[in-house]
């Protein structure tokens, strides 16, 4: 556990619920397709978002609004590289102490299952 108590720069708050909802809305979109694909790639998938899902979501500061409407994009790994990229555009020491292994796991994804 962290005992870093910085606080938490807001537009990197508001980019890490963006994060949040880019990657529930590829972990939905990966659980659809594994419905009718029987590839289990897909399902490994869908188990590694909903666990990216729910750090972002554990990491969001009181008062950080994730319910905004999903993104239209329907391609769950477009999706993970946008929330990939979100994460870049501010310095780790912007974001809640944490951030990091949210970071790491999206990066594994990536590496796991993107062409």
């Amino acid at each position: 556990m962290s005992a870093d108590q910085r606080p938490t720069d807001p537009d990197a708050a508001n980019s890490l619920g963006t994060v949040a909802r880019l990657l529930a809305r590829a972990s939905d979109l990966a659980w659809d397709q594994a419905a009718t694909n029987p590839d289990p790639v897909l399902r490994l998938l869908g188990l590694g978002l909903d666990l990216a899902t729910s750090q972002a979501l554990e990491l969001l500061p009181a008062g950080t609004d994730a319910d905004q409407p999903a993104p239209a994009e329907t391609d769950p790994l477009k999706l993970l590289r946008a929330a990939e990229e979100l994460t870049r555009l501010y310095r780790i020491e912007d974001f809640p102490p944490g951030t990091s292994h949210l970071i790491a796991t999206i990066c594994d994804l990536l590496n796991e299952h993107a062409p």
